[in-house]
């Protein structure tokens, strides 16, 4: 390979906005020759069926990028152990970066078709383009100051240090879970049977209670678990021993022992047949009929709630669904399976920031997805609505639209537009 040729023109750019990679073209009759004794077939760009055990048998590629200093390092003994640098590969560069690039990476995968397309390319007459396919599992620094790019291995894993530092400490951020609506009540749970005779009125069966909860924010792995926040409110409002059971989809369900005679059973009936539904008030919310918090096995769940007769609110039962998303805790857990988010800063003009509410996101959300996905096939969208979440919403006053922002002196005289909303879109790989 020339090396003039290769670094030739603009030289090699590294970036994020290009999704593949593209390399001199004088690399191409090599680096096919080598594909062929590796995979007995010649590189091209055309889509295959494989199997993920035999696309990890694919090679990885490895891109070779000088030092920005080439002075020995007082640590090169290390160099051996340090991920990501050359080493003894090449003894007269060991302080060059090692850029290994898996066939995870540069092949994509067409869920719609089942196949695998190679996004390497091989077409530039000069330099060539480092894309984002290349970038997955690095820590990549633009150090603009010095002129220098740093590439370093990274896991996607948060590591924990001992000591915490105050960094580190603002991120133990617990659970927070809304208001419990009872699922299952006690009349339901207990054996009517027992309760046949008249004389059995007063006779006492013991049940299990089911509460679930809507998990509006699981947190993160550092604070307290959805289950922990869900036993330490119960122990706090002095309430029995309960067991609790999180479905990491975003609901949580609470299993408490309750008592209940044959009158007040047999009154309530199966199913609260008993009970009827009254209109909330301004002192019960019962929540529900939200999607919850996007949570760690990438799905969130909505439910139905009523305010009931008896005083309590109740779930309406067979109306729970369950959809994708990949925000909040999803991204946190594996921000490898979330390399894109998207920002964008939407203006409605005569729209009021203060009638916003959890409802109206959730319906932007839908049409927001629905509108960029239009012209695509439901498999090959980029995103879906639980893909979208709404970072803030406030008034669009005329002085954001001022290049420096300026205000008037007066701020009653800034006139209100409309509505502006900073958008947050996530791009997963499925």
């Amino acid at each position: 390979v020339d090396l003039f040729e290769f670094n030739s023109g603009k030289g090699v750019i590294v970036d994020s906005g290009t999704t593949d990679t593209y390399l001199h073209k004088s690399v191409a009759e090599p680096f096919d020759e080598v594909w062929r004794e590796v995979t007995g077939r010649s590189y091209s760009h055309n889509p295959v069926k494989i199997s993920k055990k035999d696309l990890l048998l694919l090679p990885t590629v490895l891109i070779q990028l000088a030092a920005y200093d080439s002075t020995p390092d007082p640590l090169s003994h290390k160099l051996e152990t340090t991920p990501g640098l050359i080493g003894e590969i090449d003894p007269t560069s060991p302080q060059d970066i090692l850029l290994a690039i898996p066939a995870t990476h540069y092949m994509e995968y067409s869920p719609s078709r089942g196949t695998y397309t190679p996004r390497i390319y091989f077409t530039e007459s000069q330099g060539g383009v480092i894309g984002s396919n290349a970038m997955q599992g690095h820590n990549v620094l633009f150090d603009w100051e010095n002129k220098r790019v740093g590439f370093a291995e990274s896991t996607c894993e948060y590591q924990e240090n001992n000591p915490q530092t105050e960094e580190e400490v603002s991120m133990l951020v617990d659970c927070k879970l809304g208001a419990p609506s009872l699922s299952i009540s006690c009349s339901d749970s207990v054996e009517l049977s027992k309760c046949d005779k008249e004389s059995n009125a007063d006779v006492t069966l013991s049940g299990t209670e089911v509460w679930t909860r809507i998990v509006q924010s699981p947190g993160t792995s550092t604070g307290a678990t959805c289950e922990e926040v869900s036993i330490s409110e119960n122990e706090n409002n002095k309430g029995e021993k309960m067991e609790v059971q999180c479905d990491g989809k975003g609901i949580c369900r609470e299993f408490r022992r309750c008592d209940i005679n044959c009158a007040n059973a047999i009154a309530l009936g199966s199913a609260g047949e008993g009970l009827s539904k009254e209109p909330e008030s301004p002192a019960v919310n019962c929540g529900g009929g939200t999607w919850s918090a996007c949570d760690y096995s990438c799905s969130q769940t909505r439910i139905n709630v009523v305010y009931m007769s008896d005083g309590q609110c109740h779930e309406e039962k067979g109306l729970e669904f369950t959809r994708p998303c990949h925000v909040h805790a999803c991204g946190r857990e594996d921000p490898c399976r979330v390399p894109f988010v998207i920002h964008a800063i939407l203006k409605i003009r005569g729209a009021i920031a203060d009638l916003w509410t959890k409802k109206s996101e959730e319906m932007f959300a839908e049409a927001f997805a629905a509108t960029v996905n239009r012209n695509r096939n439901p498999d090959e969208a980029l995103f879906g609505p639980g893909d979208v979440i709404v970072v803030r919403a406030s008034a669009w006053k005329a002085s954001d639209d001022n290049i420096f922002g300026d205000t008037p002196d007066d701020e009653s005289q800034d006139e209100v537009l409309g509505m502006q909303l900073v958008v947050e879109s996530s791009i997963a790989n499925y």
